[in-house]
C-alpha cells in the first residue's frame, strides 16, 4: 500500500465550511477556488441524504506536469470532520482512497490530507506497477499542491 499524507493548520478556517464544500462540490465553485488549477468537482450520482454513495467527478492539474481525474464514490461522510472518497471506473471500485480529516483548533483547522492507493498483504506485489504512475515527481507535486490549496480555499471561503 502506498501513502502519500499531507498534515497542515490553516488559519482563520472552520472545519465545517470545509467539509460543506468538499462534500456538495460544484464546478463553479471549485474552478473559482484555484482558477486554472482546479477544472471540475461535481455530484455526478447522488447517494444517501448524508451524502454516503455520492458519486463524484473531480479533473484538477497538479501543477504543469501532471493531472488528477477521476470518479469516486463517497464511503465516509462524518460530519463535519472526516469525507472519503474511493476511486471508481465503469463501475469497479479501485483500491485508491482520499481522505480529508479535518478539525478545528484555536489556530484554525488542523487538515489532514491522505492518498492511499494500492493493496495490502499479498496484493502488494502489485505496488511497483502503481509506482509508475504515482512516482517521486507525481507526489512532489501533489504535495506542493496540497500546501496551498487549502489556504485559498479558506481565503475563498472568507469572501
Amino acid at each position: 500500500m502506498i501513502t502519500h499524507t499531507v498534515e497542515l493548520i490553516v488559519p482563520n478556517a472552520r472545519a465545517e465550511q470545509f467539509y460543506d464544500f468538499m462534500i456538495n462540490p460544484t464546478d463553479e465553485r471549485y474552478s473559482a477556488w484555484w482558477p486554472g488549477e482546479h477544472s471540475r468537482f461535481h455530484i455526478v450520482k447522488r447517494g444517501a441524504e448524508n451524502h454516503l454513495g455520492d458519486v463524484v467527478f473531480m479533473d484538477e492539474y497538479l501543477g504543469k506536469n501532471h493531472r488528477l481525474v477521476f470518479y469516486a464514490v463517497v464511503t465516509v461522510a462524518e460530519h463535519p470532520n472526516k469525507i472519503t472518497w474511493q476511486m471508481k471506473k465503469t463501475g469497479v471500485r479501485f483500491p485508491a482512497f482520499v481522505t480529508l480529516e479535518l478539525k478545528d483548533s484555536p489556530d484554525g483547522i488542523i487538515l489532514k490530507h491522505e492518498l492511499r492507493i494500492g493493496y495490502s498483504g499479498f496484493g502488494r506485489i502489485l505496488d511497483p506497477f502503481i509506482r509508475l504512475y504515482f512516482n517521486k515527481s507525481f507526489q512532489n507535486a501533489l504535495d506542493d499542491h496540497c500546501k496551498i490549496e487549502w489556504y485559498y480555499l479558506a481565503h475563498l471561503l472568507r469572501i
